[in-house]
């Protein structure tokens, strides 16, 4: 008896397990991407599903395709070609560093779209625009803003991690040729939220001497030159020619190495196998919880205190409220796709599944400047790095970035009520 009443509790148990997961992945500071397979298994084999069926939901194909994609921006990253090419764009700006902050969130923007993501993107020029800032004497806090909030809106591109992400999980859904609209409300999202923080920190009345003089950076070097050749290519073959974006990567860098353009080690060493794991292992558990009804347990609730109107602001909210302790990529996308293909389902035609998710990305990506996330720690940690800090000043930043990250949801959900995520269906 007991067992068949904890058969017939499963989809509840499985939303369990999985707020369980997330809390613990909160709380221990670890990488819950193992966990989650660890916990799949054994709430698979609780709600009778064979190991076969459990393991469907690590994509392996996904999986391939983000290696390949890191691997080779690993390559570009180690020999200098994204670092000299940062600066050799910052120095064309000469005296007119007003421009800085906006080029901050743009060159972030389209380093991370072109393959890099938001992680590497970020990392890469949140700890450029500290220092920068700090050279030129402007605000450090506001331009490490303008570069993460850059990263996160250009990410969602179909050659980056989380429009990679996005086709994967969508696909099996049946929902293709989205990628451009989730790339541009993504993009669209981080740019109003930049342009708010241009007015608030008066970023348009920045003055200073450009530290960075186009004639004292050096030219790109032979493997830089190679290196910036394949990514031209890779974009044309990707994008243009719709080659698979995950094995073209590999092929890159096979060349890169033959041609000694950068050291394969240190490439694989930059690949963030951690983050991949996240992603694919959460995946494995979000397909258990689907199989045992949990997603549909949960649609069926937000489905009920909703209507088609409402659906996308409650979408977005969601989403942003999750991303404050969880990964959007790792968590929040693999969690919240499903569950917008069945609201899709339960409203018809009335809702939008391109919608959803672009409100659901847009808006997650708009929390992950929390100093809970790795956006918030990725600005505090440079800062001080590049200038000692106290505790105050510390706690202060830790409260800005948070109450910075709430106001970033609200906006989203407001833009989501008001339609603006459907960019009035021209793009899909």
């Amino acid at each position: 008896m007991n067992l068949e009443v904890l058969s017939q509790h499963m989809n509840l148990i499985s939303l369990v397990v999985l707020a369980v997961v997330v809390a613990i992945g909160f709380i221990k500071k670890i990488n819950i991407g193992f966990f989650s397979i660890g916990a799949a298994f054994i709430l698979g084999l609780a709600g009778q599903m064979s190991a076969k069926d459990i393991s469907k939901g690590f994509s392996s194909s996904m999986f391939v395709t983000l290696v390949g994609v890191t691997f080779f921006f690993g390559m570009a990253s180690q020999n200098g070609t994204l670092d000299l090419f940062s600066k050799k764009i910052v120095a064309l700006v000469g005296k007119r560093t007003y421009l800085i902050p906006i080029l901050m969130f743009a060159l972030s923007a389209f380093i991370s779209a072109i393959g890099p993501g938001h992680i590497a993107a970020g990392i890469l020029m949140t700890t450029f625009a500290v220092y920068l800032a700090f050279e030129l004497d402007i605000n450090p806090m506001a331009t490490a803003l303008y570069a993460k909030l850059g990263a996160n809106a250009g990410c969602a591109s179909t050659l980056s991690m989380t429009g990679i992400l996005a086709k994967n999980l969508s696909e099996p859904l049946g929902y293709t040729g989205f990628g451009t609209h989730l790339f541009l409300t993504t993009l669209l999202s981080g740019f109003v939220f930049t342009l708010i923080l241009y007015i608030y920190y008066k970023g348009y009345k920045v003055k200073g001497d450009n530290p960075l003089k186009l004639s004292d950076i050096p030219a790109f070097n032979r493997d830089q030159k190679i290196t910036v050749a394949a990514i031209v290519i890779m974009v044309v073959a990707c994008i243009g020619f719709k080659l698979d974006t995950g094995l073209f990567a590999f092929v890159a860098a096979a060349v890169l190495i033959l041609l000694g353009c950068a050291d394969e080690k240190k490439a694989i060493k930059s690949i963030p196998w951690g983050t991949l794991m996240l992603i694919c292992g959460v995946g494995v558990l979000v397909n258990v919880i689907d199989k045992l009804g949990g997603i549909t347990l949960v649609s069926d609730f937000l489905s009920s205190h909703m209507n088609q109107s409402t659906a996308a602001p409650i979408m977005a909210a969601t989403s942003g409220i999750l991303s404050w302790v969880s990964s959007t990529t790792g968590v929040v996308m693999p969690t919240l796709y499903p569950i917008c293909d069945n609201i899709v389902k339960t409203f018809g035609s009335n809702v939008s599944y391109v919608e959803l998710i672009s409100a659901v990305t847009a808006t997650s990506f708009a929390a992950a400047i929390s100093p809970l996330s790795t956006g918030g720690a990725i600005i505090m940690s440079s800062y001080s790095a590049a200038k000692e800090t106290t505790t105050d000043e510390m706690n202060k930043m830790f409260k800005t970035l948070f109450l910075l990250s709430v106001m970033n949801v609200v906006i989203n959900v407001i833009m989501a009520a008001l339609g603006v995520f459907n960019l009035g269906h021209l793009f899909y």
